[in-house]
């Protein structure tokens, strides 16, 4: 009885080592220590390296790459894991871009309003989508609507 609950506990310590180790991408900190000593320059710096990060995250997240197609195949739970830290990598990302835009508007840093944009721009479909879900709420006219896919289309 005691060699079976070992054994279990075994592999339980080995499934959870492999959805872990399979399971990507990393997550970045929110706050660094020395985020408030940084310069301008240095915030952007930043700021750009929560860009990629969060590009990296999204990467990995498409669930239609052969990485995790091939976890789907083999071993299911890290790709639900993968996912779930894609998403969470991609939040963190974007935390850490607004915390290092609160310091840059503190210090008086230029662009800041790009930053922002850049952080809340969409894919054209999930723009599509949320204004045709805004138009069939009645938020928007039919003129409106029009207008906005338009410019969405053509952006």
């Amino acid at each position: 009885m005691l060699k079976k609950n070992f054994l279990n506990i075994v592999i339980f310590f080995i499934i959870s080592i492999l959805i872990y180790s399979c399971a990507k991408p990393d997550v970045v900190n929110v706050v660094m220590p020395g985020d408030e000593k940084l310069n301008c320059l240095q915030l952007k710096e930043a700021f750009q390296e929560t860009r990629r990060f969060k590009q990296q995250a999204e990467d990995v997240g498409n669930p239609q790459t052969g990485g995790n197609l091939t976890r789907g195949m083999f071993f299911w739970p890290a790709l639900l894991k993968t996912l779930h830290n894609a998403d969470t990598a991609i939040r963190a990302a974007n935390d850490r871009g607004y915390h290092l835009i609160e310091i840059m508007k503190n210090k008086d840093c230029q662009n800041t309003d790009k930053y922002i944009a850049e952080i809340t721009r969409t894919t054209p479909s999930l723009e599509l989508m949320r204004l045709n879900r805004l138009y069939k709420m009645g938020v928007l006219s039919k003129e409106e609507f029009e207008m906005a896919k338009k410019k969405v289309l053509t952006q």
